[in-house]
C-alpha cells in the first residue's frame, strides 16, 4: 500500500476534546477525524464534501515534540445582534436577546509548539493529488492545527509502501489503539511516559460520530518496544499504527 507523510506543526493547537463545555480541552495529537479534515483542506475539498472523499484512506499519527499544553483566558463576545443580526460590540442595547453580560471569559487549554508526521494510506487517485501538492508546497485552502486561527506549516516527509505485519513485538512511533496492544510492560521498564485518551476515528458524512476508541500515546513522542496484534512496516523500517478507512471498519458508515 501507498503511503504518503508530511509533518504538519505551528506555535499553537486545539483539538478540542468531545466532553468539555465552557473550559475546551485539546487532545494531545489531531484525532484521525481532524487529520481527513487537513488533507481535505490541502486539497481543496469542501467542507461537506472532504469525509466522503477521504473515507477510503488510511491514517497515522505520529508526536515528534513533546506534549505541552497551555491554558489562558479568551474573551467572548455575544455578538448576536437585535433581528438576527451579527454585531461585534460591546453595547447591551444593540443586542438581541442576551442574559447577562455581553461578553465572558473562558479558560482554553493549548498545545504549545506542537509538531506531527502525518501517514495518509491507500491506493486511491486522491493520493496522488496530495503528493505533488506536498512536494510544492501548496495547499488549496490555509492549513491549521484545528481552530482556523491557529495557522499552521508543513513539509512534505515522503511517500512509502508500506506492509502489515503479523501480531509480535515492534518498535512503534505512532500512537495507536487499545485494543491493538498485548503488552507494554517492556516499554514502562524503560521509563516511557504513557497517556490514554479517548477520540473520534470516524465520522459519517454528516459528521456524526460513528465510533470513539481508547488511544496510547507515549508523551515525548519516543518509539515505544512492545508486543502488538497489527501494525503496518514503511520501506525505511518505520513501524506505524494505520486506521482503516471508515468503508472497511464500518461498512454501515457508507
Amino acid at each position: 500500500m501507498k503511503v504518503v507523510a508530511f509533518d504538519i506543526w505551528g506555535d499553537y493547537g486545539h483539538f478540542r476534546r468531545f466532553f468539555t463545555t465552557s473550559s475546551p480541552l485539546t487532545y494531545s495529537f489531531p484525532p484521525p477525524t481532524a487529520v481527513r479534515g487537513i488533507v481535505g483542506a490541502i486539497l481543496g475539498l469542501d467542507k461537506d464534501a472532504y469525509l466522503e472523499s477521504t473515507a477510503d484512506l488510511y491514517v497515522g499519527v505520529r508526536i515528534l515534540m513533546p506534549v505541552r499544553r497551555v491554558r489562558w483566558g479568551q474573551n467572548l463576545i455575544f455578538t448576536k445582534g437585535r433581528g438576527g443580526k451579527f454585531d461585534p460590540t460591546l453595547f447591551g442595547s444593540r443586542k438581541g436577546n442576551v442574559q447577562g453580560s455581553v461578553h465572558t471569559q473562558v479558560r482554553v487549554e493549548y498545545l504549545k509548539e506542537a509538531r506531527f508526521r502525518l501517514y495518509i494510506g491507500g491506493e486511491d487517485a486522491l493520493l496522488n493529488d496530495l503528493e505533488a501538492l506536498l512536494r510544492e508546497h501548496r495547499t488549496h485552502y490555509t492549513v491549521s492545527l484545528g481552530l482556523s486561527e491557529l495557522l499552521a506549516d508543513f513539509e512534505y516527509e515522503g511517500t512509502h509502501i508500506a506492509q502489515p505485519l503479523p501480531p509480535g513485538a515492534y518498535e512503534v512511533i505512532t500512537v495507536f489503539p487499545v485494543e491493538v496492544l498485548e503488552d507494554l510492560s517492556g516499554a514502562l521498564k524503560e521509563g516511557g511516559k504513557f497517556a490514554k485518551e479517548r477520540v473520534p476515528v470516524y465520522l459519517d458524512f454528516d459528521r456524526t460520530p460513528l465510533l470513539y476508541q481508547d488511544v496510547v500515546l507515549e508523551v515525548h513522542g519516543r518509539a515505544v518496544q512492545m508486543r502488538v496484534k497489527e501494525m503496518h512496516q514503511l520501506d525505511n523500517g518505520e513501524v506505524i499504527y494505520l486506521w482503516p478507512p471508515a468503508s472497511t471498519h464500518i461498512p454501515a458508515s457508507r
